[in-house]
């Protein structure tokens, strides 16, 4: 009994929950998931944000963000950065003048420039006093003449023109401190500890530069494991303090509302954020204060101005200028750069060289928009539910299901909720992981195919090995699925059988050597079976030059006999193709003749302890190969018996003869497939019709009209050799009528 529970579907079943319940736990809780699982949830993150853009409703279009790009072109025309601050100053002016409402940047002013005196002096290759001393010689104050050279207080002077945010660079160094920093976002308690990331160093701009600007935020990005940047913190915690970042400090100018909201929730006695940012603009954060970013495309979703294309314009109304203001008018500036050498590129799941600046654009516009994505409280619960209620599903779904419904049925099923998982996504923003479940899915199909494979690879080898010589392919793989249904012993059943022969294939081998013969059968045979295996026949038997096969078993088939018609018109067309080839070789030209038939036959594995064989028995078998040895009576190529055309009614026919053949005292009528219904063109109707109207005399027995006819038919069509048939029978006829005659003509040879 435990043999058997191991061996059969309940050991699957019992193996496939077992894996669900493993997975759904590690899948469930992050802490215990393994680096491997969480490479693969990574992986499918990414390909979530390639492939379905999270959904931009039309009002965020009102919202401007523009990027002031220090490209490879800017780099050319102003010069090498760092800039001098008299530069950056006359950027800030312009982007005031063309309307822009808060610029941020990007870059860190940790240093001040060069003294202007000492930069003068080196320039004019004076020393410093005697620079000094020539000016108050001339009466002129120095301080004033060079408060025009110095960049801190020009770049200060400009930002009065507009509310300007600095970058601060948060690190972990503590002994690296320099630069102002700017007043912190909120002040932490000491009641009890917070889980906000904290950092002991900072790089901030300088204390003049700093107190002219609105705000200021750090700049600094953290990637995951694999180096890239799939989420950012909002603030960042310095000793006591919150400090924001460049987005939220942007987003704080922009509404003018510097009062940091924070919702926080006690997690073993942490205070761990929910929701962090300012009235009206809260973002969904986890539990280090960080937020997924929402990135809108690849490079470029946001709109590009080269800085040089802003420094070189000229203020007047040229169309350059209108296409600035155009842009920039009450814009939120970022100045940023995407140059090369300047080392601010990043890796994103959108792009592996992204612009930094830009992931601070997508993350101010989400802030003004509330559009984060975000994983609920309930994830890890959902999970494991989910999980857990696919895994049994499929656990005990799939096995004893073929491979093919396995596979079919686990894709759907994951298809399903794998569109549920983007379409939340797309509108709703919930990040949802899926990796685990698509592993899960993917570890239970090749379980079950391995059980599938043990447990029936005894029952396909011997299928296979009674079966393979002798029905297609397709066959096999039906009965592989069902193996029970078919039985090897016989039974009766209305099946159709083809009979096919070389005519005339005595005088031929005796003018071939035995290789010869060989290839010429090997060649003739090849492209004859594979046509009957194309029509889902099963071959019974070779026998010299004779091919004997039938349909309708072992699998059942309704469409038996019209699968045989078409396979014997296809036999035509094969024997016509390998004249050419044939012919090349230096062998005879062949021709075939071809009988089939339907009706009741016995079907099953026959034989003796020595030697079996799964063929066809009874009188329809016989009808079969006498009328295959009538073709060339009547000079055709093909021939079927009455049951045959009653059940292929799907082709056109033409009538041939009512006969009794040796062996059989009940006549029947014989018929020539011609084709497809349909095929006829106008002469071979008229051809028919004429036929039919000579049959019609002939079978009233009206002997003259009758020869009539089928002189008129022989002279119009002579390579018909059917016509002649009729001719002579009634040429005998006329001469010794016969006596009680049902129309039919007894052949007295097989």
């Amino acid at each position: 009994m435990l043999k058997t529970f191991w061996n059969g579907q309940h050991g699957a079943q019992f193996f496939g929950i077992l894996l669900t319940a493993v997975l759904s736990v590690l899948a469930s809780f992050q802490s215990h998931q393994g680096p491997w699982l969480e490479r693969l949830e990574l992986v499918y993150y990414d390909w979530r944000f390639n492939a379905v853009p999270l959904h931009r409703q039309q009002s965020e279009s009102d919202i401007n963000i523009v990027i002031v790009d220090i490209d490879e072109a800017s780099l050319a025309t102003i010069g090498q950065w760092p800039w001098r601050r008299q530069v950056l100053a006359n950027l800030v002016s312009r982007l005031a003048e063309h309307g822009a409402i808060v610029v941020g940047f990007d870059v860190v002013f940790a240093e001040y420039e060069q003294a202007p005196l000492e930069l003068l002096s080196n320039q004019i290759k004076v020393s410093s006093t005697e620079l000094s001393k020539a000016i108050s010689a001339a009466g002129l104050s120095s301080d004033a003449m060079l408060a025009g050279l110095d960049g801190e207080r020009q770049l200060a002077a400009a930002m009065s023109n507009t509310d300007v945010v600095l970058g601060i660079f948060f690190q972990p160094d503590q002994a690296l401190q320099s630069g102002s920093l700017p007043q912190p976002a909120a002040l932490l308690s000491a009641a009890m500890p917070v889980s906000y990331i904290a950092m002991p160093g900072y790089s901030s701009a300088v204390p003049e530069l700093m107190t002219a600007a609105a705000a200021g935020g750090f700049v600094s990005t953290f990637g995951d494991e694999d180096g890239i940047i799939r989420r950012s913190p909002l603030v960042i915690r310095y000793q006591d303090h919150l400090y924001p970042s460049l987005s939220l400090a942007m987003a704080m100018t922009y509404v003018f509302d510097f009062q940091l909201l924070t919702e926080e929730v006690e997690v073993a006695g942490w205070k761990v954020p929910r929701y962090l940012g300012i009235k009206g603009h809260m973002a969904r954060t986890d539990a280090l204060g960080q937020v997924l970013v929402p990135y809108q495309g690849a490079e470029g979703s946001f709109p590009y101005v080269s800085a040089a294309e802003i420094l070189t314009s000229q203020s007047n109304s040229s169309e350059t200028t209108r296409t600035l203001v155009e842009t920039l008018e009450g814009a939120l500036v970022l100045i940023g750069t995407s140059a090369q050498g300047l080392t601010d590129l990043r890796s994103t799941p959108v792009g592996a060289r992204y612009p930094g600046v830009e992931v601070h654009a997508n993350i101010l516009h989400a802030l003004l928009t509330e559009r984060f994505p975000y994983q609920p409280e309930w994830v890890s619960g959902a999970a494991f539910s989910l999980m857990m209620l696919v895994g049994m599903l499929l656990s005990v779904l799939l096995p004893g299901a073929s491979p093919i419904k396995a596979i079919l049925g686990s894709v759907i099923m994951v298809s399903m909720i794998l569109a549920l998982n983007l379409w939340l996504w797309r509108y709703h923003y919930l990040d949802l992981p899926l990796a685990g479940l698509l592993m899960l899915a993917l570890l239970l199909v090749l379980l079950n195919l391995g059980y599938s494979f043990v447990t029936e690879n005894h029952i396909r080898r011997r299928l296979k090995g009674i079966f393979d010589q002798y029905v297609p392919p397709a066959h096999i793989e039906h009965m592989m699925e069902e193996p029970d249904a078919y039985q090897l012993t016989g039974e009766n059943r209305e099946l159709t059988v083809l009979f096919s022969d070389i005519r005339s294939f005595t005088s031929i081998s005796e003018n071939l050597s035995a290789a010869e013969l060989t290839q010429l059968l090997n060649h003739y045979f090849t492209p004859v079976t594979k046509t009957i295996f194309d029509h889902d026949g099963t071959i019974d038997k070779y026998v010299g030059d004779l091919v004997m096969a039938f349909w309708g078993a072992p699998l059942a088939d309704d469409r038996h006999a019209s699968k045989a018609v078409a396979t014997a018109l296809a036999l035509n067309q094969v024997v016509q193709d390998l004249q050419p080839q044939f012919q090349r070789r230096g062998w005879p030209e062949i021709k075939a003749g071809i009988g089939l038939n339907s009706g009741d036959m016995n079907v099953g594995d026959m034989g003796s302890a020595y030697r079996r064989a799964y063929t066809v028995l009874g009188d329809s078998v016989n009808l079969g190969s006498r009328l295959e040895g009538l073709t060339k009576f009547y000079g055709v190529s093909l021939l079927v018996g009455e049951r045959t055309r009653e059940l292929a009614d799907d082709f056109e026919y033409r009538y041939i003869d009512r006969i009794q053949v040796k062996g059989k005292e009940l006549p029947v009528n014989v018929f020539e497939p011609l084709g497809p219904k349909g095929c006829l063109v106008q002469a071979d109707i008229d051809e028919l019709a004429d036929y039919q109207y000579a049959l019609d005399q002939y079978f009233e027995q009206h002997w003259p009209e009758a020869e009539v006819c089928f002189l008129r038919l022989t002279q119009s069509y002579p390579e018909c050799g059917l016509y002649q048939v009729y001719l002579q029978r009634i040429t005998e006829w006329r001469c010794q009528p016969p006596e009680h005659w049902d129309g039919s003509f007894r052949h007295t040879s097989k």
